[in-house]
């Protein structure tokens, strides 16, 4: 399906209140080093690059994203430039003042616990300009509820944006879906595997709660008591008959698991929504499903239906990314997964690749 982006409207720019929002942030363009030499790179390419320019560059990294072709390693130290450059990265090291979106993104986090506001949509780090973006859902106090929350925070380091909708999980009452309990439909995500079995991963607000997994023909996926992990982590684990789960995601073969970086495009394949393709925009989000915090997770221009639910995000050379939880935003063009490595560790269960 056309990959529909959700439209968001900047509630503030620097040095004005455009909805009485003070001195919050705007975007701050990235500075690029003088233009390299540097080959072209993949998706694929650029995702291996990220653990040594991660490490390369240290305590002075500021930010990691995917751009036309090329790896671009943000720093607050020139002198790391000609490193990261060295690795195949294009530096772009900061001019403007050092920023800590870590520290905003921890005191966010403190703000809006044990219950999420109403009005709060997400937040997480955007790498390309180092700052929290904290999306409000439009409408009435959307910015008093923004300066409350951004009150006292470095005002360079946290931008707010509306969202036209809130996020919502995603699964649904309806028959003749991919796998189903017999009164509400997921998606199956990945293969899994331990010393007790074969696994189905789904979300895990579809396994709590329900004892039988049914595929699309009514078919038991098998015996056994379905897994669900810690609240937080949004993630459950179906137990299916040996050997009938297979490593493959609407027929690409699953390779592995190598994190695409923000700016690469990653794949949902959702029982209700089919194929929806599109950019990572975040990592490390934090998303309020109803008043429920949920955090780690990574957001994805695409859009999501009811019912997929648990569905897999992949690349186009089979490396496994997440598991759908929910959607927001226009259209629910706004999609937020649980990292593959984090829903596996947390049930543990190993990835099923061939």
């Amino acid at each position: 399906m056309p990959l529909r982006r959700s439209k968001r409207l900047l509630l503030a720019v620097a040095g004005t209140a455009a909805i009485g929002l003070g001195a919050v942030a705007t975007a701050v363009p990235s500075v690029a080093a003088p233009p390299l030499d540097l080959p072209v790179l993949s998706e694929g390419a650029a995702a291996e690059l990220v653990p040594a320019v991660t490490e390369a560059a240290g305590d002075s990294l500021a930010g990691v994203w995917f751009e036309d072709g090329k790896l671009m390693a943000g720093t607050w130290d020139p002198a790391r430039a000609p490193v990261l450059s060295g690795l195949g990265a294009t530096p772009v090291v900061r001019d403007e003042p050092r920023r800590d979106p870590a520290a905003v993104l921890d005191q966010l986090t403190v703000r809006t616990a044990p219950t999420m506001p109403a009005g709060v949509a997400s937040y997480g780090v955007d790498p390309r300009t180092q700052q929290v973006v904290l999306d409000v859902v439009d409408g009435p106090g959307a910015d008093t509820l923004a300066r409350e929350l951004t009150a006292g925070l470095d005002p360079s380091a946290v931008r707010v944006e509306r969202v036209a909708a809130a996020p919502h999980r995603q699964a649904a009452v309806a028959g003749g879906d991919t796998i189903s309990d017999g009164s509400r439909r997921c998606t199956a995500g990945f293969a899994a595997s331990d010393s007790a079995g074969d696994w189905i991963l789904t979300a895990g607000h579809c396994t709590r709660g329900s004892s039988t997994w049914y595929d699309s023909g009514q078919e038991s996926l098998g015996t056994g008591e379905p897994r669900s992990a810690e609240e937080g982590i949004d993630v459950g684990a179906i137990p299916v008959e040996p050997g009938s789960a297979s490593p493959t995601v609407a027929g690409t073969r699953v390779t592995g698991s190598k994190a695409a970086p923000v700016g690469a495009s990653v794949c949902l394949y959702g029982s209700s929504s089919g194929q929806s393709c599109g950019p990572v925009e975040r990592t490390d989000v934090t998303v309020n499903f109803e008043g429920q915090q949920q955090s780690g997770l990574t957001s994805v221009a695409a859009c999501a239906r009811e019912g997929d639910s648990g569905a897999p995000y992949i690349t186009s050379d089979g490396q496994a990314q997440g598991l759908h939880t929910g959607a927001g935003g226009a259209d629910n063009c706004t999609s937020y997964f649980t990292p593959i490595r984090t829903a596996t560790d947390a049930l543990g269960v190993s990835l099923t690749t061939g």
